[in-house]
């Protein structure tokens, strides 16, 4: 399960390669909405962490159909003049779900096809480590660091590309 570094940049990056006519220094806030949006539904922890439910993690928040929904609530609060920017941030939240699938080895899997199968699916090519298993917070920094290793100069060269090697893309 990649933590929020990694989900972070995988969104943000998302709403880069979506919006055409992306600048750092103007949309910097749609790209830290993309972040939150593709962290958002580790939310969910709050169903284990506070009313202490155990099965809730990457359940219903990290399906498709959520990613729908959330999508669609956008495109009622941002209008269709703003459809490619919907479209960035819808996905950006189902990133999350899909990166979980893809980096899940060990644990449940995710429940992407809900409500329609609560079965959870899981791909296992990196296997990331599992919350709340028991991690010392040394060991949490120690995955964050390697995330934002790996993860951080894509979103980079993403912004990079977009900036300088695609500036007729932009002024479209």
């Amino acid at each position: 399960m990649p933590l929020p570094v990694a989900h972070g940049a995988v969104g943000a990056g998302l709403v880069a390669l979506v919006r055409a006519n992306s600048s750092v220094r103007r949309d910097w806030k749609m790209l830290l909405a993309g972040a939150a949006l593709a962290i958002t539904p580790d939310l969910d922890f709050f169903f284990l962490w506070v009313l202490h439910l155990r099965g809730w993690h990457r359940g219903f928040t990290h399906s498709i159909t959520m990613a729908v929904v959330v999508t669609a609530l956008l495109f009622a609060l941002l209008g269709k003049r703003r459809a490619r920017d919907v479209i960035a941030y819808g996905l950006a939240f189902l990133s999350h779900g899909l990166l979980d699938f893809a980096t899940t080895k060990s644990a449940g899997g995710v429940e992407l096809f809900w409500p329609f199968s609560t079965e959870r699916f899981k791909l296992g090519l990196i296997d990331f480590l599992e919350l709340p298993s028991g991690y010392s917070i040394s060991e949490i920094i120690k995955y964050s660091l390697i995330e934002l290793a790996v993860f951080v100069p894509v979103l980079l060269l993403v912004l990079l590309l977009r900036e300088y090697m695609f500036p007729k893309i932009r002024s479209a």
